[in-house]
């Protein structure tokens, strides 16, 4: 072959290379585009209404490194705990104003905001775990967050359940209803609240990270926080010799992110995908993680004789049922949004309703009371 028609091939197959790579380029461009992925990496900030150390606090973590390790990096979240960079009660308006893309939440925070929040994040005598689960996943759940966190231009994603509360922890027992009267309860929840009041109790509102010292040093008279592993993990047990069961108070309750609407927004169709992942998946490993503990710490305590359980007669279970009622259904009276979450969840109970009582003690928890009108 002649050096001329030698070269003459080698321009035409080095051009051939360079429209192939072209093409293939292309098509990788193209590829990535369909799947919303744009090679763009994102640093964003999350702050926690919890502190470093306690249950609620690894909920935020674990969902954290998910995200950070399903994005290989190309969404990369730095969690900060409640008060290092942004105090519990600025959460909200700090995600919705983007000074911060994510913050770790209780929903019922906000109640002040929205009575409906309550809803959002307990249930007093009300939905189990189990309940809650399917009003978010399969029923309209999800969508009255979508609304109230809507309204603040933040989108939000569930990412723990929580089964009930480990009832009222005191030094002194709380037998009866009775033993309520004027004693200084650390309370938290619209609903709840409400109730504790017309039972003669005062409720306080104290921080989770400021619980343990107000305990120790008699500034307040008792206090419910969460289930038995996330009481221990803020060493509840410590301060306190009795709980007063059931808990009444909160049946379940749920956690979760919100994220900021405009933020969220800006990310491709892949990340918003992990990020929705990574939410249920945290959800799927807390919940039971957390119910399971919940069994081991409490048979700990029982067995240790550090904690002695009292119960509540069936009369005063039934008396704090119809007050749980009563005040749900004033609240539903002042506000529509209460009202609308209030009509959401009780209908998902109703639809449950005849299934539940087939199923007898084999199947998802009781039929609430509270929640179903005769």
């Amino acid at each position: 072959m002649k050096l001329k028609d030698f070269i003459v091939l080698l321009i035409i197959f080095s051009t051939l290379m360079i429209i192939t790579g072209c093409l293939n380029q292309g098509g990788e461009s193209a590829n990535s585009s369909s799947n919303g992925n744009s090679g763009e990496s994102f640093e964003w900030k999350m702050s926690s209404t919890y502190v470093s150390g306690s249950i609620q606090f690894e909920r935020d973590k674990r969902f954290a490194e998910l995200v950070n390790e399903m994005s290989n990096g190309q969404l990369n979240i730095d969690l900060h705990q409640e008060g290092e960079i942004i105090s519990a009660s600025e959460l909200l308006d700090s995600v919705s104003d983007g000074t911060v893309e994510l913050g770790g939440d209780w929903p019922g925070t906000w109640s002040g905001k929205n009575p409906a929040f309550s809803l959002l994040g307990t249930s007093a005598a009300g939905m189990s775990a189990f309940d809650y689960g399917m009003w978010v996943q399969s029923a309209d759940g999800q969508e009255m967050y979508d609304k109230l966190y809507g309204d603040y231009d933040l989108v939000y994603f569930p990412y723990n359940l929580i089964g009930a509360e480990s009832g009222i922890r005191s030094s002194k027992p709380i037998e009866s209803l009775d033993d309520i009267k004027g004693l200084n309860i650390r309370f938290v929840g619209t609903v709840q609240e409400r109730v504790l009041k017309e039972l003669g109790g005062n409720p306080v509102n104290v921080p989770s990270d400021e619980l343990y010292e107000a305990l120790e040093r008699g500034t307040i008279d008792a206090a419910e926080f969460s289930t038995p592993s996330a009481d221990v993990a803020m060493n509840l047990d410590e301060v306190t010799d009795y709980v007063a069961t059931p808990g009444w108070h909160q049946t379940s309750s749920l956690t979760g992110v919100m994220i900021n609407k405009e933020a969220f927004e800006s990310l491709p169709e892949n990340l918003q995908l992990i990020v929705k992942s990574a939410a249920k998946t945290t959800m799927l490993e807390t919940a039971f993680d957390e119910m399971y503990n919940d069994s081991i710490e409490n048979e700990k305590m029982v067995d240790s004789g550090e904690i002695t359980h009292t119960e509540y007669s069936e009369e005063d279970l039934s008396k704090v049922e119809e007050i749980i009622m009563d005040v749900q259904n004033e609240l539903a009276e002042e506000d529509e949004d209460f009202k609308e979450v209030l009509e959401s969840q009780a209908d998902f109970m109703k639809s449950f309703e005849e299934y539940r009582d087939i199923l007898g003690d084999y199947g998802f928890g009781t039929n609430a009371k509270t929640l179903l009108d005769d």
